[in-house]
């Protein structure tokens, strides 16, 4: 899946340069992850555990793009490095008491965005679908007794904003909402479990034409 994405993305960016007007340039940005507070209940072992997401931090993306132009409607295609860390609360009641823990996972993606759009002077108004990729993760919840977690290794959802050409800058504001739930799917001794919460995320990004 991997592999057809990225393969989709490159023919795109040759194909573009065939007709239209076009231009390349680099992306970068921050994002604010917006995951609703719910948890999960389960028991591990002989201990009643809550695991609560406690806060999504601001993420960073930075990468390629480019945009074909064309009669003031344009198609744009993207590769963007992106990285997010979301920190979770873990309570755990047992016989020997209550233990609270905190913990950080941080999620590296490669998203691929195509964007579509009508362009009114300087102003810009956009909308399309995302892929996202995942490269890695780094997580201290693997620290936890009987906890296991599989995220799918690709994932996909849309994104719609406005945009600002000044020049040879491209400033973004858009918003982006998934097709699947955070975390995919969560194993606590050896029961599945899953967060309800279908992750959002508002995007900053600034772009330089070459």
């Amino acid at each position: 899946m991997k592999r057809h994405l990225i393969l989709i993305a490159v023919f795109q960016l040759f194909a573009l340069m065939s007709y239209g007007q076009i231009e390349f340039g680099i992306k970068a940005g921050l994002s604010s992850y917006d995951l609703a507070k719910d948890g999960i209940i389960a028991n591990n072992g002989d201990n009643h555990l809550e695991f609560n997401i406690k806060n999504a931090g601001y993420g960073h993306h930075f990468g390629i793009y480019t945009r074909l132009s064309a009669l003031g409607i344009y198609l744009e295609p993207a590769i963007l490095f992106n990285s997010n860390k979301v920190t979770y609360s873990i309570i755990e009641y047992g016989e020997t008491g209550t233990f609270n823990t905190i913990v950080n996972d941080q999620y590296n993606h490669m998203d691929i965005p195509l964007m579509a759009g009508i362009k009114l002077g300087v102003l810009r108004f956009q909308g399309g679908i995302v892929g996202h990729l995942l490269i890695n993760r780094i997580s201290d919840v693997v620290d936890i007794k009987s906890y296991e977690q599989r995220f799918k290794s690709a994932t996909y959802g849309w994104q719609a904003g406005a945009g600002l050409d000044l020049w040879k800058l491209r400033l973004d504001l858009n918003f982006e909402g998934n097709l699947a739930k955070f975390g995919d799917s969560i194993s606590i001794g050896g029961q599945d479990y899953a967060f309800a919460t279908t992750p959002s995320r508002i995007l900053l990004t600034m772009g330089y034409k070459f």
